[in-house]
């Protein structure tokens, strides 16, 4: 229960946050990916990568995603995604689940919390011997998908140290809105959208409803470091989630209003608020 918009918010958070710093269990992840890829492939870098790292996961719906970067010529060249994915699989042992839903991963399940995802990569070099980019599989389309998770991360944490913590709390937000949609828009693809949402990040409210107007357009094209991040979308699925948007900014821009306005109507505000978000929103009171 919550009087006000900005304690809604804050009660919400507390509901969807994926709390603590897990770092050393993502080490000792990583280190089991080596130990089972190594005698396989030779691997010439693996790190955690995604929202547990990037501090925007939900509690409850956090897999831990883990960038293997195998040796090109010997594993890589030649091959489609699917077969290399096959060999990573085959490589993991019995305890390798399905290739994930989009196609770039092979699913890890554990006793204990976190499950993990392998993504196999090739990493490119320029003349100085700094790595530009990664390229990872996508065996959907069978296509290998340009990423450099480092320098997304690195933006991530950059605005997140320019605008304060609300920034990655409208992100795990939209996360837990998007769960709950029948069509859903990637992680990376969430958080490109905030990354170029023109907002203060200084209130809640304001905050979310303008990553919902900028989502508007980012839906069939979003560029970030010179790709589409918007390209796993089919056109059916992108419209779909437009859709979803479009509904989802309408309702928002009414919640905001509630209390922008001269109403300042808080328990007309939330109960908007809770029409977007779920049963993890708080009600008034």
């Amino acid at each position: 229960m919550a009087w006000t918009v900005d304690s809604a918010f804050s009660e919400f958070h507390q509901n969807i946050n994926l709390p603590g710093d897990h770092r050393t269990t993502a080490n000792i992840r990583k280190d089991w990916v080596l130990r089972q890829l190594g005698t396989s492939f030779t691997v010439l870098d693996a790190f955690a990568m995604g929202s547990i790292p990037r501090f925007t996961a939900l509690k409850g719906y956090a897999d831990l995603d883990i960038m293997a970067v195998l040796h090109y010529e010997r594993h890589i060249k030649g091959r489609l995604p699917s077969t290399v994915l096959s060999n990573v699989k085959r490589a993991l042992g019995p305890g390798a689940g399905n290739v994930r839903r989009n196609g770039q991963a092979v699913t890890i399940k554990f006793q204990s919390w976190p499950d993990i995802d392998v993504v196999p990569a090739v990493r490119y070099v320029n003349d100085a011997g700094e790595v530009t980019h990664y390229e990872i599989p996508d065996m959907n389309r069978e296509v290998w998908l340009e990423t450099k998770p480092r320098n997304h991360a690195s933006k991530v944490s950059q605005k997140s140290t320019d605008h304060g913590a609300k920034f990655r709390q409208v992100i795990k937000f939209i996360k837990d809105w998007n769960r709950r949609q029948s069509v859903r828009l990637q992680s990376y693809h969430i958080e490109v959208i905030a990354l170029q949402t023109s907002a203060d990040w200084k209130e809640y409210d304001w905050s979310v409803m303008q990553w919902f107007s900028q989502a508007k357009s980012s839906i069939y094209s979003c560029w970030n470091d010179g790709n589409d991040v918007s390209q796993y979308l089919t056109p059916d699925r992108a419209y779909k989630i437009q859709q979803a948007v479009n509904e989802a900014y309408s309702t928002a821009l009414n919640a905001w209003y509630a209390t922008a306005g001269p109403a300042k109507n808080q328990a007309a505000a939330i109960r908007g608020w809770k029409s977007i978000f779920g049963q993890n929103f708080p009600n008034y009171g």
